[in-house]
């Protein structure tokens, strides 16, 4: 690596999105003329040893993976015209002079035929995806007459559907995206199975709420659907918030 220019990349947040918002940068790197060789610092967080496994094993244009520091780069400014892929991009020193990039994956899913006339939505999140709930979700799909005939099971933090009689388990992060791609229409919240979605070239219909960074509304394929939220959820929402901080208060004192 002495003789050659090299980039090793450490990723600094471990969701599957932050990896994916990364995963053009190796192409890149290389058709640019920038680097020879491109490597993952074995340093980089990762919430699931899956992401390493989809995202960077199975990238041809990743040379390998080093225990070593690499570069922890953050975003650069996102200005009208781009997205936060194309901020990546530039916070490196790299441009390919294109805009509006989409994540890259380098696998091909199974297709599961029992899934190509049906609708999916996947109500589970990690990271914020704004202020509503399900009653606010349930009304937004009742009142455009949308069916969903299967919803992923759920997992910690999730906005479910009440109203959704099938029920979905991927075995695996590839199982699930065999879910994503077979599926007639995708529906989720603007968090990782969007972005993932994205770069499996699924088109996808995202919700969320009030406080997310529009930012995360990264691709032009997807339909990112606001939900307002209301008067009761928010009236909730503040007694949750004010219980556990009294909670808190009375530990502390």
């Amino acid at each position: 690596m002495e003789n050659e220019k090299t980039l090793i990349l450490q990723i600094k947040y471990g969701g599957l999105g932050d990896h994916l918002f990364y995963s053009h940068i190796p192409r890149i790197a290389k058709e640019t003329g920038a680097y020879e060789k491109v490597y993952i610092s074995n340093l980089s967080e990762f919430r699931h040893p899956d992401y390493k496994k989809l995202v960077w094993h199975k990238n041809p244009h990743v040379d390998g993976f080093v225990d070593g520091t690499g570069i922890e780069a953050e975003p650069v400014k996102i200005t009208l015209g781009e997205n936060i892929l194309d901020a990546v991009m530039l916070g490196l020193g790299l441009d390919d002079g294109k805009r509006f990039h989409e994540p890259e994956l380098y696998f091909q899913p199974e297709i599961k035929k029992e899934l190509t006339n049906k609708s999916v939505y996947d109500p589970n999140f990690v990271s914020f995806v704004g202020n509503f709930g399900s009653s606010d979700l349930q009304k937004w799909i009742e009142q455009n007459k949308i069916k969903i005939d299967c919803q992923m099971k759920l997992r910690d933090k999730n906005i479910l559907l009440k109203k959704v009689s099938e029920t979905l388990q991927s075995k695996s992060l590839e199982d699930f995206c065999s879910i994503i791609i077979s599926c007639k229409e995708l529906y989720c919240l603007t968090s990782g199975t969007a972005t993932l979605a994205s770069a499996l070239k699924k088109p996808a219909t995202c919700f969320y709420g009030a406080g997310q960074d529009k930012n995360f509304h990264h691709s032009k394929m997807h339909k990112y659907i606001f939900i307002p939220e209301s008067f009761i959820n928010k009236t909730q929402r503040k007694i949750i918030t004010f219980v556990k901080n009294a909670k808190n208060y009375f530990k502390i004192a």
